[in-house]
């Protein structure tokens, strides 16, 4: 239970992510074939508001919690970092408390501005959820302050499969009285699971509490009091969680806006919310999962740099934001090769028992959105590691600026795409890329300002782009030879061949210098320190 490094933080919270993510597919392919389109489309309008409510709960906390305890155990200062999460375990538990409230008694208000009234029953199954999800990112935080990932990627886990368990069962059980109260036990089941995960986390704090800390007298920091902490949390604490809101506000206003502009397209209310379903239930669900790579790396980050930063260790920071952001390029280049060229197979695999053509042709509409959608895979990665990095200097109302300025400019492109009815949902992607690029481009130029990155051309841009023309038409030959075989088998081998190629490409032709590479090396890898 030792401290990790930035890498192998990153690699434990992409284990425990992935893993999860493996689950949470699994749990989505047989829902999907429980309740259809329509009863995905209703399962994912409860999500948007929820999530906008766990960030302005929790997130901007975690991540202050992670900041805070991060500088107090470099200061050995072992009574505030207590201090730190005893306050905001506090803090978020009554915040949480109100917005479930206030969510029960306006659950049915909600549901008929967003187009569909059944919606009101997911939200009375969602509610009590938002208090143990804002407790347990609290005390992820703590741990990840720690640079200790495994409680995160244990929780994961768990948290997963009673979501599967739980979520299926209730579904299979309620189903007898209609799908709307289907929808309503899956939903039940995923807040079954954030309350075994919530006591599975706490257990892990109790157990590991000794051996977590650091045992070290003569603090370099004053003692903290429950108010100081309070100020200094909320100090970091907002900044950050307005860099966060963003994205769920867009995913809110979407569950208002793209089933009631489609409805005035001409589509009907269960035409609408299938597609809403197919949008977000299955394409975003399958974008998410290299994403969460990306996001793994980001969430590690942020302790690190963050004390390198107030260490004003200037060589080491421009060092390691230079490093995660090729590493972000390099991981989501063939992601996106892969979503792109296996679109219409991904979909086949997983869903094509929950998909029909009695309403609107869902195969053909799940596949080409998710090939539309893949680029976004690039873009998504460099928004995680910017945010993440502007947040460790300091800066965490740059990637809020950005991400609310293009905000702005993805309503305006949504209105004029999905009220075109020959565009419809496809219209949901494309403003996708164009917010995600403009808030990418602005971070950029906000990071070049305050730090400076080295990139070779070479290494950074003509080694990965040539690599992946290889590494492409090498998956796409080889899908066309093998198509006549078994589906899985075709993918496993044509994938499988292209990421060897990308991977031997980057090796052999050195995309990475000597610096970089000791890095790599295990006593840099097992260790938060590297000799430079």
């Amino acid at each position: 239970m030792r401290r990790q490094s930035v890498l192998l933080g990153a690699l434990l919270l992409a284990l425990g992510g992935i893993i999860a993510k493996f689950v949470g597919a699994l749990y989505k392919i047989p829902l999907t074939n429980i309740l259809g389109t329509n009863g995905m489309g209703l399962y994912y309008l409860v999500f948007p508001l929820y999530t906008l409510l766990f960030v302005f709960t929790s997130s901007g906390v975690g991540i202050a919690v992670s900041r805070l305890v991060s500088f107090e155990r470099i200061n050995h200062n072992k009574k505030n970092e207590l201090t730190i999460l005893k306050t905001s375990i506090i803090y978020v538990f009554v915040l949480s408390f109100v917005f479930a409230i206030l969510l029960i008694f306006l659950s049915e208000e909600i549901s008929v501005l967003q187009g569909d009234i059944n919606a009101r029953f997911g939200y009375l199954a969602i509610a009590p959820s938002i208090i143990f999800s804002s407790l347990i990112a609290v005390i992820r935080g703590y741990f990840q302050g720690q640079e200790n990932m495994v409680p995160t990627l244990l929780n994961n886990v768990v948290e997963q499969i009673v979501k599967l368990i739980a979520g299926l069962v209730l579904a299979n059980l309620f189903l007898a009285k209609g799908v709307t109260f289907a929808v309503f036990g899956a939903i039940l089941g995923v807040t079954i699971s954030e309350f075994f995960a919530l006591l599975f986390i706490i257990l892990n704090y109790v157990f590991y509490k000794k051996r977590l800390v650091y045992k070290i007298e003569n603090a370099k920091t004053e003692n903290l009091t429950i108010l100081q902490a309070l100020k200094k949390l909320l100090a970091y604490a907002y900044p950050a969680t307005l860099s966060s809101i963003v994205l769920p506000i867009t995913a809110f206003l979407d569950s208002f806006l793209v089933i009631n502009i489609l409805k005035r397209t001409g589509f009907s209310t269960i035409q609408a919310t299938n597609m809403y379903g197919i949008s977000n239930g299955i394409v975003n669900t399958l974008i998410n999962l290299p994403i969460l790579l990306c996001s793994s790396l980001a969430t590690a980050i942020v302790p690190n740099l963050s004390g390198l930063y107030a260490q004003n260790n200037g060589k080491e920071v421009s060092f390691k934001t230079s490093f995660f952001i090729k590493i972000t390029w390099l991981i989501a280049i063939p992601c996106f090769l892969v979503f792109m060229i296996f679109s219409p197979d991904i979909i086949s695999i997983l869903y094509s028992r929950g998909l029909s053509d009695l309403v609107i042709d869902e195969f053909s509409f799940a596949y080409k959105l998710l090939m539309i959608s893949s680029v976004s895979i690039i873009y998504n990665a460099f928004l995680q590691t910017f945010t993440s990095i502007l947040q460790s200097f300091g800066r965490p109302f740059v990637p809020f600026v950005s991400l609310f300025a293009s905000l702005i400019i993805r309503m305006i492109s949504l209105n004029l795409f999905v009220s075109n009815a020959s565009i419809n949902i496809f219209g949901v992607a494309i403003s996708n890329l164009l917010f995600l690029s403009v808030a990418c481009i602005i971070n950029l130029i906000y990071i070049r300002r305050y730090i400076k990155i080295k990139f070779e051309t070479y290494r950074m841009l003509v080694v990965p782009l040539a690599s992946a023309v290889v590494s492409g038409i090498s998956m796409y030959f080889l899908r066309l030879m093998l198509i006549n075989t078994n589906v899985i088998f075709y993918c496993i081998v044509s994938a499988g061949v292209g990421m060897m190629v990308y991977i031997g490409m980057i090796v052999l032709f050195k995309s990475f210098d000597r610096e970089e590479m000791t890095v790599f090396r295990k006593k840099n890898l097992f260790n938060s320190k590297r000799k430079v």
